[in-house]
């Protein structure tokens, strides 16, 4: 090792020494420096290409999700109704007019709307989806679409003082307004809300165990409430075009309450024949109530005039039996119903019918089908079912396509050449700079 270190030192010492321009360091370095630049700049354009190409794919582009583009003019209810699975919820509550709506798989507020058949989930105020949270007190379980499918009622945020609130949303302009009907009570929770038959009035019902409060709201610039505490197992509850409650209890037997606050008896459990109802919509003249009940071979009516429990059986080789869930009325004959049949567990149907067979009854299934899950809280547009003109073939609800596969590789394309013609333009230039 000394040996070689002394030859390299003899040669050294030999050779004149090449000459050195004094910036020579300084130059190193400044190259250094733009190869450094460069390799930065490389990364930032690969990162700015893959996430312009992430945000043209992710985008929330409503266009792409319309349903083929195809729209029905003033609307329709879906023929097929399902749950959509995750949907991202939009902040823009201005969707429009919607055809249905009903609390999701994953308890999000769902509306289908009515011109394109596209569901929305909506990010309403105050809205709670689980009660994990130690300091959430309630969960949503309520979502109410008025029969013209302009509006949108659910249980808002409570107010500074603890009061539940419902919101009411104006699907069309996308403003929501909140009410406080229900008693200043702390942790009220809204169990069932229902509108009349012309939009105009909200009933509601709340748990305050062992009470419950019932109740009704206009909404407007010049809202009008009203509370009523009750005991006793309430089922079901809805309200009139005159602002009238009528609410049924689980041990039988209708009751009313007037505008003044007066309760009374409408239909004792004897009168309505033994069997237990719930109460399901007003029809639009007030005169008749449109009944729930569990598994039978009939759709129920209650005649208020006639004091009277009318009776459709449904017609040979339809159904056997069902549950039947009052969704509206298409006019003071005609009701819209939805039938689950025992033997078919996973849909419902809907059915519009008459109360009673007559010489002028109706009876047509097969107007549209509900996946279970959606059925268990849906509320329905009533007013978008067209007015039947007599034939068998007339479509009610519309069977819109469903919205197609975006086609996003010519995306991820373009973001790739991107990339590669940054890289080359940043490799020329670094030889054009280096000199290499």
């Amino acid at each position: 090792m000394n040996d070689l270190r002394s030859q390299m030192h003899r040669v050294g010492d030999a050779v004149d020494p090449l000459p050195v321009d004094d910036d020579l360091w300084q130059r190193g370095v400044a190259a250094r420096r733009r190869g450094q630049v460069l390799v930065v700049a490389a990364v930032l354009a690969i990162v700015v290409s893959v996430a312009g190409t992430a945000t043209l794919v992710g985008g929330d582009d409503r266009e792409a999700r319309t349903a083929s583009g195809e729209v029905v003019e003033g609307g329709a209810i879906p023929r097929s109704i399902v749950d959509p699975g995750d949907l991202d919820p939009e902040g823009d509550l201005a969707v429009g007019r919607a055809s249905a709506a009903f609390i999701s798989q994953s308890s999000e507020p769902v509306v289908i709307t009515a011109v394109d058949g596209v569901p929305h989930e909506l990010d309403l105020a105050g809205w709670v989806t689980n009660s994990q949270d130690p300091d959430e007190v309630r969960v949503n379980q309520s979502l109410a679409l008025s029969p013209d499918g302009a509006r949108l009622a659910w249980q808002g945020a409570d107010d500074e003082d603890g009061r539940a609130t419902v919101g009411v949303l104006d699907l069309v302009t996308g403003d929501t307004s909140t009410y406080r009907p229900l008693p200043p009570i702390a942790g009220l929770r809204l169990r069932e809300m229902s509108w009349s038959s012309d939009s105009s009035w909200l009933a509601w019902i709340c748990d305050d165990s062992p009470e419950v409060w019932v109740g009704r709201l206009r909404p407007g610039p010049e809202p009008d409430s009203q509370a009523q505490q009750l005991f006793g197992n309430i089922q079901d509850v809805a309200v009139d075009a005159n602002g009238t409650l009528v609410f049924s209890r689980a041990s039988g037997g209708f009751e009313r309450i007037y505008g003044t606050g007066d309760v009374v008896p409408l239909a004792s459990k004897r009168e309505l024949g033994g069997v237990g109802f719930g109460i399901g919509r007003f029809s639009p003249d007030g005169r008749q109530i449109a009944l729930r009940s569990s598994l039978s071979p009939a759709s129920y009516t209650y005649d208020i005039d006639a004091e009277e429990l009318l009776e459709h059986p449904f017609p040979a080789g339809t159904f056997e039996d069902g549950f039947v869930v009052p969704q509206g009325w298409l006019d003071d004959r005609l009701q819209l119903l939805l039938v689950q049949e025992s033997s078919n567990p996973d849909v419902a149907e809907l059915v519009v019918t008459t109360p009673a067979v007559d010489a002028t009854s109706t009876w047509r299934r097969s107007v549209g089908v509900v996946e279970v899950g959606p059925a268990a809280t849906l509320s329905l547009a009533v007013d978008l079912v067209p007015d039947l003109d007599g034939t068998s073939s007339q479509e009610l609800t519309y069977d819109f396509p469903p919205p197609p596969e975006r086609d996003i590789s010519w995306i991820i394309g373009l973001g790739v050449a991107a990339a590669i013609a940054v890289l080359l333009a940043l490799r020329w230039l670094w030889r054009r700079l280096t000199g290499m």
